[in-house]
């Protein structure tokens, strides 16, 4: 696996790095780090970013330092764009309310933007012990639930599938008793999102990972993030793009949701 990390000196990148540390030195093939120098942040920037890389050549880990002037998430873009990484890691300010609205979301743009899997590192430096990952139907939840589940073996990590239902069948055939049901008992009915759970444990179990499903019944990003405090889980992984199927100007992109949401790292698996 490529990663990609990045420094501009201030403090939530510190802790990006901090973590990312600890993935690399697990899951990472070669590193290359981004030194962004923005305003006066640039002597400190370069200070995190080499002792970054001591830290993974002690590990044996290969590692490249590339530099760049310029606003933090267009650099990161663009150094994304530059080279095939599997994942990216990044801070997050952690922006709330009218400061986000009017300066915006680095976070945001970048997992927008970037071609790879963005992991966006929030709240305190953590070991990602206990994996907590969004499932719904389509390929794109069958991508995610894969790339997941290698980071997960690589780090000795735990995965749960979390699946949100609402309190509307999604199909004609359902069962009114399946809009409260557990997720033993949709696999055992065979549901369509019994199906559809069945289907991502075998995708974990095809990559060496055992893992267990969760289905909650409400407001997905509510559920989601109610399931990660309540869960105490230390990654939420979600899929890059809305729901296949849904209207794309009737939903709200779940992932930037969930990113916003969240007090703890996401991982956005593109």
């Amino acid at each position: 696996m490529k990663i990609l990390l990045c420094t501009n000196g201030s403090s939530h990148t510190a802790r990006a790095l901090e973590v990312g540390v600890r993935v690399a030195q697990k899951a990472a093939s070669d590193v290359d780090i981004l030194v962004v120098s923005e305003r006066d942040q640039g002597k400190e920037a370069r200070r995190m970013a080499e002792a970054t890389a001591a830290d993974l050549a002690a590990a044996g880990t290969p590692v490249t330092t590339h530099q760049r002037t310029g606003q933090m998430a267009n650099e990161v873009v663009l150094q994304a764009q530059a080279a095939p990484y599997d994942l990216v890691i990044i801070g997050s300010r952690g922006r709330r309310g009218v400061v986000r609205l009017l300066l915006g979301s680095m976070a945001l743009h970048v997992t927008e933007h970037a071609p790879a899997s963005i992991l966006v590192v929030k709240g305190r430096a953590r070991e990602l012990r206990r994996f907590l990952v969004c499932s719904s139907a389509g390929p794109i939840s069958e991508h995610t639930v894969r790339f997941a589940s290698r980071l997960a073996r690589a780090l000795g990590a735990s995965v749960t599938l979390l699946h949100v239902m609402s309190q509307l069948p999604l199909a004609e055939d359902a069962l009114p008793n399946d809009l409260d049901a557990s997720a033993e008992e949709l696999i055992r009915h065979r549901s369509r999102e019994g199906i559809h759970l069945r289907h991502m444990l075998d995708l974990l179990a095809a990559e060496g990972q055992v893992g267990r499903a969760v289905v909650r019944h409400g407001l997905v990003l509510d559920e989601i993030i109610a399931e990660a405090r309540e869960g105490r889980y230390d990654l939420i992984v979600t899929g890059a793009h809305v729901t296949p199927g849904l209207n794309a100007r009737l939903v709200d992109d779940l992932s930037a949701d969930v990113l916003l949401a969240a007090n703890r790292p996401v991982l956005v698996v593109r």
